[in-house]
């Protein structure tokens, strides 16, 4: 078998070679064809603009440009040096840029099938030469190593003596070198493992020449021998294994790999092999790491392999592109997307991977530092900016959660006193500056319609470390209080002198000016939030809103209103989560809730009525609907807690349920208001919708089981507390319903508020009646049937005169309702369960009741000047 397997090799091979005479022949007769239909090969768009002119004559192109499996000439095919940033930009429409690789590389199988079967079996040819020497036992294991070699040896040579021939075509030389170097590597291996003649790192040094040299080799021969070499080259490390902990060394050999790829494809520009250079190595690097690798090699690596992403796909020794960016929706530039990944890898795996030092944040800052200064003349490259600003935080959040062995191990660690104070999280704020300022001074070196983008960046990194940092370490507790806080103010300082000099260079406008303003209020924020209490932050918040629509107002900054935004979900989120709902119930003692209470409302009010004036611009715009619906929703909070804060006891199950249904109604408006701004819209639909589902769970716990005080359970079950109607049913009812009046419109809701609303007076009267405790098993006292039917006919009382004053029948038609719902009562069940006196007097009082309401009914009516009055 393998004789055979042997023989039809050499002889694919033969017949391949012979048919040399009838390929040249017919590549002639396809230039001939092409010279002659030139015109039909005209870009369709060009000819709307220039004039029609006869064809030129073309000579029939050489051997050496004709096409590979993916559209690019396979030996000389590399776009000019000038032309790699532009030409690599596909134009609308262009069918090219439409196809995907593998789109293109369908039809060259079909049509060179020929050559990928020939080259395994010339590969098969030498492993079983090697099987067959094993199994026979004819030859040393020395000479089955040597024979293998000679075998590669001689296919790379004739590959090469092919090459310059153009009867040979790009893919036959191509295909013989690289059966050649597979079957050499095979010799490798073979000698490692089968025969232990050299050792592992004998082995790996042998294999990635022969990687390197099938990249190098892939120059001459095409794409598909660069990417067998960078292939083999990856997974050679994971083919030789061995014990111990996985050396440093692997981490450069891998950058150098990722290196010789892109270093390839910057002259030939085949796009895929740079994605192939990037994926293997990369993801080598992060297995490796995974393992146990050095972590400042690591690092290394990877910021070296990311800063190459930069610039060698494009053909240029620093970063030079122009054009669309990767997060764009128009296609970028060949590379441009590559790029992307490869610092998205990077940045990624810095946060995530390198928890034993400082080598972490050092990376990304220095990430930050490639994208901002030295990508400057590669603006399509821009939107890397958003990387460190997403994995400088996600290090501290994740160095908080290892905890053991980490920096923020370290940080927390117990010390003497006369020890000096901690620095880590010093260090990692001070890393987020400096990086910061480089994306500020990239601001400055840009156009006037650029720098935004940039300065913005440079600010937002080190306020999120910054925020990161007091969530996740909390250094107040390690460095103090106000050791930490002047952290904060440093960095308030930094913003407040950007905005004095964009103040001056942009006479006092522009987007620029606004952002450093935000933030000097935001950081100086921050460090008072370190140094005051719950109540006084508070304050000190809305004061900083009032201040911040007061510069608005003097100097016009619509920029600023960034920070009234930040302000607003700042006092909305210490009302209901922090300190919260429980604090201002529970701990808060009268003046600190009601400075708290009167702190949260006052200060957007003030904000608004200072904005109220202003140019309508859009970053105005949407910061004043944000400080409007927090506002409203405030307010709707803060008076559930005002009423819980007058009740004598404390409040039971059913009332907690309900205040929170009501906050929970309170922040579902909220979204669904701030769902009108485009930002974030499909999150705040979605957070409407659970905000509101938990509120129906609330309600329907509060109201019909398990925390009813009609029929609820014990643990959920409790007494109702207050005095009669001044009570904690009017939380657990009253509140939510007219909740659901002021803020819903959805016809079903208004249904489901006036159903609580009627819930609401029920509980009210058989409190009562029976006291605190309102379970249906003690039975309903006679008083109490007969205030139902007075509540009854007192509603549609109401209800008749709302219509009188509205000219709504429908409200009529609800008055006559619950008058006859009233009369069915009294007839089916107050007759039999009242007794004595008390039953006269309540057929009495019906009697004259349902008669009164009639005659209102009849007046109603003819007010109207319905058909039922002219009947009547």
């Amino acid at each position: 078998m393998e004789f055979l397997l042997t023989l039809i090799s050499v002889a694919a091979l033969w017949i391949a070679l012979s048919s040399r005479t009838r390929i040249k022949k017919l590549e002639q007769d396809l230039a001939t064809l092409r010279a002659q239909g030139v015109a039909a090969e005209t870009d369709p768009v060009a000819l709307t603009d220039v004039p029609a002119t006869p064809a030129p004559d073309i000579p029939a192109p050489e051997t050496s440009a004709q096409k590979g499996p993916w559209g690019v000439s396979s030996r000389n095919g590399a776009t000019k040096k000038g032309s790699a940033t532009t030409a690599s930009v596909p134009k609308a429409g262009a069918k090219s840029s439409k196809e995907s690789t593998f789109a293109r590389l369908r039809p060259w199988l079909r049509d060179n099938w020929i050559y990928p079967v020939a080259g395994a079996a010339l590969v098969l040819s030498g492993v079983f030469l090697v099987q067959y020497a094993v199994e026979t036992g004819k030859l040393t294991p020395l000479t089955q190593i040597v024979l293998a070699l000679v075998l590669a040896a001689g296919l790379v040579a004739a590959g090469e003596w092919l090459r310059p021939r153009p009867v040979a075509g790009p893919v036959l030389p191509a295909t013989l070198t690289g059966a050649g170097l597979v079957i050499a590597m095979a010799a490798v291996l073979a000698a490692l493992h089968l025969y232990a003649m050299i050792g592992p790192a004998t082995a790996l040094a042998c294999l990635a020449i022969l990687s390197f040299a099938a990249i190098g080799l892939g120059w001459l021969y095409g794409p598909m021998l660069s990417a067998l070499g960078l292939a083999a080259g990856t997974l050679v490390p994971f083919v030789l294994g061995g014990g111990g902990p996985p050396p440093a060394a692997l981490l450069g050999y891998f950058a150098l790999l990722a290196l010789a790829g892109l270093g390839i494809d910057a002259k030939r520009r085949w796009g895929w092999v740079t994605w192939l250079a990037l994926a293997g190595p990369l993801g080598a690097m992060v297995i490796w790491r995974m393992a146990g690798a050095d972590e400042l090699g690591f690092a290394l690596a990877v910021i070296i392999v990311a800063g190459a992403a930069m610039t060698l796909p494009f053909g240029y020794i620093a970063p030079m592109v122009q054009g669309p960016r990767a997060l764009g929706r128009v296609r970028p530039a060949q590379g441009v997307r590559a790029s992307f990944v490869a610092s998205a890898v990077a940045g990624f795996g810095l946060a995530l991977l390198v928890d034993g030092g400082m080598a972490g944040p050092i990376g990304i800052a220095a990430l930050a530092i490639l994208i901002a200064v030295w990508c400057l003349r590669a603006p399509a490259l821009s939107d890397q900016m958003v990387l460190p600003i997403l994995a400088l935080p996600l290090w501290i959040v994740v160095q908080a959660w290892l905890g053991g062995g980490s920096v923020v191990y370290g940080f927390h660690l117990p010390r003497p006193p006369e020890s000096p104070m901690p620095l880590q999280a010093s260090y990692v704020l001070g890393l987020a500056l400096l990086a910061g300022l480089a994306m500020i001074w990239r601001g400055e070196a840009e156009a006037p319609d650029r720098y935004a983008p940039f300065t913005l960046a440079g600010l937002i990194l080190p306020g999120g470390a910054l925020v990161a940092l007091e969530t996740m370490w909390q250094p107040a507790n390690v460095i103090g209080p106000y050791a930490w806080a002047l952290h904060a103010m440093a960095a308030a300082g930094l913003a407040t002198m950007l905005a004095l000099r964009y103040a001056a260079r942009d006479n006092g406008q522009g987007p620029r000016l606004g952002a450093a303003a935000a933030a000097a209020f935001a950081f100086v924020g921050l460090g008072m939030m370190l140094l005051l209490g719950q109540a006084a932050l508070t304050i000190a918040l809305a004061v900083l809103m009032v201040a911040a629509a007061a510069m608005d107002r003097r100097f016009d900054i619509p920029g600023i209103g960034a920070f009234m935004v930040l302000a607003s979900l700042a006092l909305g989120w210490r009302l209901v989560l922090d300190p919260g709902i429980t604090w201002h119930l529970d701990q808060a003692h009268s003046v600190q809730f009601l400075a708290s209470i009167g702190a949260t409302l006052a200060g957007p009010f003030l904000a608004l009525w200072l904005m109220q004036r202003l140019a309508d611009v859009h970053i105005r715009r949407e910061a004043r609907l944000v400080v409007e619906t927090g506002l409203m929703g405030s307010a709707a909070v803060g008076a559930g807690l005002v009423i819980a804060r007058l009740l004598p006891d404390q409040i039971g199950p059913h009332a907690q349920l309900g205040l929170q249904a009501g906050v929970l109604i309170a922040l579902t408006w909220v979204q669904v208001r701030r769902a009108a701004l485009p930002l974030l819209q499909r999150v705040r639909k979605t957070l409407a919708w659970l905000l509101a589902l938990w509120a129906a769970v609330a309600l329907v716990a509060a109201a019909i089981f398990p925390a009813s005080p009609l029929v609820g359970i014990w643990p959920f079950w409790g007494e109702v507390a207050g005095w009669p109607v001044l009570n904690d049913l009017l939380l657990a009812y009253l509140f939510p319903a007219l909740l659901l009046l002021a803020l819903a419109r959805a016809r079903y809701l208004q249904f489901v508020a006036w159903g609580l609303c009627a819930l609401w007076v029920a509980t009210a009267i058989r409190h009562l009646w029976q006291g605190p405790d309102l379970r249906l098993l003690n039975g309903i006292a006679q008083g109490e049937l007969y205030a139902y039917t007075f509540a009854l006919l007192l509603a549609g009382a109401v209800a008749l005169a709302w219509a009188l004053h509205t000219r709504r029948p429908d409200l009529r038609k609800l008055g006559v309702a619950l008058a006859g719902l009233a009369a069915a009562k009294a007839f089916l069940v107050d007759a039999s369960e009242l007794e004595g006196l008390l039953r006269v007097g309540a057929f009495l009082g019906l009697g004259l009741t349902l008669a009164g309401l009639a005659w209102l009914n009849g007046w109603v009516v003819a007010r109207e000047g319905t058909p039922e009055a002219r009947d009547t």
